[in-house]
């Protein structure tokens, strides 16, 4: 062979390799698809705050590849402005192009969208009957159905046209697209009117013709059904049917007339047949999603809720939490007209003593009645680092597929609204200043240490001490904290248990690796201790045989 044809060989080979490493749709599907057995993300991309660019390689760093869209931005109304001409749609895509771009470019290659039936000139007005709903409203994030059949036909085009472009086959995708995006969220917690003010069965024709269209554009794309919002039911445990509803009729009992608790039983009971009505549509979606509104604990009982309805209907599919770490802000026990307007649980306790001052502490930055901002911000950002630590380990263990932490800086506008979205305010995992709290530290840890793993499981111990096994391919890796019933402000410091693991263990010392918990350190403290006796708390630790 001459040396120009070698060389000719060669420089062909080697562009033919660059462009499967990089342009190749089989290769970017394998990359972007459920690599691992837990998806790690952070809640939302969109919306976000408008310096999202500038700290966005802050988060890179923690590790999650998973995000979500949750308009605006990705909403029908901003993909398609104005009725199509002559059937002749024109789409824009320019925004929502440059938030995915930098999302990948920061290790976000996972990324879900919510798709929303939203257009002025398309669907229902929508309506406001409440602060709630007026606020969404005002914000455009209340879905409704197409008016007509001309119109539902235009939204699956939308659908088609979205799922198309990004789905990295090549034909018709976004210039630049280093991943395909696989997951479509069908409305979210459309249960009730503040996201969708349409019927139960304008949700599921929306849902079947969504999950047909996504299907038809990508066969791999994943269909996500409507986010459940179950909120506080399962926070003190799981319950049955039955016990659930004697709950719900305890709220006019539990609660006076001026509570706005009182009446909300019958909302309730609404919402969760509707839930429970969207588990039997089993050939419409692929995942199962529902958003963790309240305590950590509530995890177990609200995947073994969702397990028995897919049972009942004779199928299983994934199970995904979204907006995890709304369960950590402090609510209050009050009870009557202005517990209304504070933080507020449900069916369950308010998980922290002096909740209620907690709050107005951290939401006013100003001491007040001997508990002084400096003091109530540090055991609260250690608490929010606990809090994940923990959320994360019990949802791996109960099998779920990945989560989405709330988020990446604190929502002060939810300040305007009432108890419910007042306690979704402060759960950002950087400051204002921009600078990461502990939380955002642990949540870099927890993945270090449990990304791969292959089996998770809780260990029984000792009473008062929860013990979790999680087993790699070259190790076990154990999370322990104690369980404490008395959480809340000045912290008590009588929780303080050790557990013997060398019941579990043959070796004679671990290695304790403490979370991140303090706001002037960015790595975890680092011990050995004796696998007979190691000391525990509150404060989760992962512990490895030496």
């Amino acid at each position: 062979m001459r040396l120009s044809s070698f060389l000719t060989l060669i420089f062909s080979l080697l562009f033919v390799s660059k462009c499967f490493s990089q342009n190749s749709p089989v290769d970017r599907l394998k990359q972007s698809s459920w690599e691992n057995n837990f998806g790690f993300g952070i809640e939302y991309l969109q919306p976000c705050p408008s310096n999202l660019k500038k700290v966005i390689s802050k988060f890179s760093e923690i590790g999650a590849t998973w995000s979500k869209f949750n308009g605006p931005g990705t909403r029908w109304r901003d993909i398609e402005p104005n009725l199509p001409v002559a059937g002749k749609h024109v789409y824009s895509w320019e925004k929502v192009d440059q938030r995915i771009k930098m999302a990948q470019a920061a290790g976000f290659r996972n990324l879900m969208v919510v798709l929303k039936s939203n257009s002025p000139w398309a669907c229902k007005p929508a309506e406001s009957k409440g602060i709630l709903e007026y606020f969404s409203n005002l914000g455009g994030t209340i879905s409704t159905p197409p008016t007509n059949p001309e119109n539902f036909q235009f939204y699956k085009d939308y659908v088609f046209s979205f799922v198309e472009r990004y789905d990295g086959d090549g034909t018709d995708d976004m210039p630049g697209l280093e991943y395909p995006i696989l997951d479509f969220e069908i409305e979210t917690e459309a249960q009730h009117r503040v996201y969708w003010q349409g019927t139960i069965d304008e949700y599921k024709a929306i849902l079947k013709a969504a999950y047909q269209t996504i299907k038809k554009a990508n066969p791999a794309a994943r269909v996500i059904l409507s986010g459940f919002a179950l909120w506080d039911i399962f926070d003190e445990g799981y319950k049955s049917q039955v016990e659930i509803g004697l709950a719900i009729e305890n709220l006019k009992k539990n609660f006076p007339i001026t509570d706005v608790r009182h009446g909300f039983g019958p909302k309730y009971r609404s919402q969760l047949e509707f839930n429970e009505s969207l588990l039997g549509e089993k050939d419409c979606f692929d995942v199962v999603e529902f958003h963790l509104l309240s305590n950590y604990k509530a995890i177990p009982g609200t995947v073994r809720w969702i397990k028995e309805k897919m049972r009942e209907n004779g199928y299983e599919r994934p199970i995904w939490i979204g907006d995890g770490g709304a369960v950590v802000t402090p609510c209050s026990n009050e009870r009557g007209f202005w517990a209304s307007w504070k933080t507020y649980t449900l069916f369950s306790k308010a998980p922290y003593r002096n909740g209620d001052k907690l709050f107005e502490v951290l939401s006013t930055k100003k001491d007040a009645d001997g508990f002084k901002y400096s003091d109530v911000k540090k055991w609260y950002e250690a608490e929010q680092a606990n809090i994940l630590v923990k959320a994360y380990v019990l949802a791996m263990t109960e099998g779920i597929r990945g989560m989405n932490w709330w988020t990446w800086f604190d929502v002060p506008a939810l300040f305007k609204t009432n108890g419910a979205g007042k306690s979704w305010s402060l759960c950002g995992l950087l400051r204002e200043d921009e600078k990461p709290r502990p939380a955002f530290y642990s949540y870099k840890l927890l993945i270090r240490m449990l990304d791969g793993f292959e089996k998770a499981e809780r260990i029984n111990l000792k009473l008062g001490i929860e013990v979790f096994r999680f087993s790699k391919k070259d190790k076990e890796i154990f999370v322990a904290w104690v369980d404490s019933p008395d959480q809340g402000f000045p912290p008590s410091p009588d929780f303080n248990l050790s557990g013997d693991f060398h019941q579990i263990v043959s070796n004679e010392k671990m290695k304790v690796t403490c979370i991140v918990t303090d706001e002037n350190r960015t790595e975890p403290k680092v011990d050995i201790q004796s696998s007979i006796d190691v000391p525990l708390s509150q404060t989760p630790v992962f512990l490895e045989a030496q």
